[in-house]
């Protein structure tokens, strides 16, 4: 047992109901004062901004051109003020020549993400330029800020009894104002239950792998990337992208990252795509990701008992107590930056 208190509103976020449990489980008192409390939400508020920059997906789009465009497939910011101008300049590039389509790209796949929204919620694939341009002419479409980019077409798959089945890796970092961003080097596979298809774009449970789409039926069967063997060889790919990535953050916003009081954390998801050519894709980053709340999840007891237990142990009781940096040990996080 020990004499640490917190506070958390464990109804408000997936995040805040799984510490609250776990740390009950450690000892931890529950308290009803913000003042006392050694742990409380207001350690959760990480630099708005920055972690904006990562979750917004034209932000990170924006990001990753400017310091590391390698690591994700090809991207444009679109909105309904610059869509002309956009779907134009994609032409000229990539389906013009002298007036000449180009016949080795001109089968190149879009995908259009919402900016702002996760889950796979209003979510594109089109097959030409003509497809996007009669939906930006639709008067009913969603308008805001959206992300256009292109669709990876040569998945790797996984093997199901009679098909290949699209797969993502969802991993997760830990970003603090006080020392750094921290990877945790198991995560899991979100594989598709549908069978990937290659000519049919229309129905998207074999290209997406989110965890739900347009209701509430599941959309993957997730299994954690340690039943894998094919994920050795990946987790240095994912874990240069994710440096890559993190750097980039830390060169835009320096002042997240030298905090020396009220330290601050955020968890975010980060989902991977791998092609046939065995290159890793960044896809999109997600903070405080929709964990889950009941024990009979199956990830509950292969990944996340012991995910939770280590957050707690290398940066919760870290900030409870303000220990110096210097005499953290945190165990299975790798570090970053």
């Amino acid at each position: 047992m020990n004499n640490y208190s917190f506070l958390l509103p464990e109804n408000e976020s997936p995040t805040y109901f799984n510490l609250s449990r776990y740390m009950k489980k450690q000892g931890w008192n529950e308290s009803s004062d913000y003042m006392s409390a050694n742990f409380t939400e207001k350690n959760f508020q990480f630099d708005s901004i920055t972690a904006e920059c990562l979750e917004f997906k034209n932000k990170l789009a924006n990001l990753v051109e400017q310091y590391c465009p390698e690591v994700m497939p090809l991207t444009f910011c679109i909105n309904d003020q610059n869509w002309i101008s956009v779907l134009n300049d994609i032409a000229s590039k990539f389906y013009q020549r002298d007036n000449q389509v180009i016949d080795t790209i001109k089968n190149l796949v879009w995908i259009l993400k919402p900016a702002e929204l996760n889950n796979g919620k209003h979510i594109k694939i089109f097959q030409n330029l003509s497809e996007l341009e009669e939906h930006y002419l639709r008067p009913h479409r969603l308008g805001g800020g959206h992300v256009l980019q292109q669709y990876i077409t040569n998945p790797h798959l996984l093997k199901g009894p009679s098909a290949g089945h699209k797969y993502s890796i969802r991993m997760f970092i830990i970003l603090t104002n006080y020392d750094g961003a921290y990877l945790y080097p198991e995560g899991y596979f979100n594989i598709a239950m549908q069978p990937y298809q290659d000519s049919n774009f229309g129905d998207l449970r074999c290209h997406l792998t989110n965890e739900h789409l347009s209701d509430e039926k599941i959309n993957v069967i997730q299994i954690p990337t340690e039943k894998y063997n094919l994920f050795k060889p990946l987790y240095p790919k994912i874990k240069n992208i994710a440096k890559s990535v993190i750097n980039a953050l830390k060169k835009q916003y320096p002042h997240s990252f030298n905090c020396n009081t009220n330290r601050t954390l955020a968890i975010f998801g980060f989902d991977f795509l791998v092609d046939n050519n065995n290159y890793v894709w960044l896809l999109e980053v997600n903070h405080g990701p929709c964990f889950p709340i009941t024990d009979d999840h199956p990830l509950q007891q292969s990944l996340y008992k012991i995910f939770w237990q280590s957050i707690i142990s290398c940066f919760v009781e870290t900030i409870a107590v303000n220990k110096p940096i210097a005499e953290v040990k945190y165990q299975l996080f790798e570090k970053l930056v």
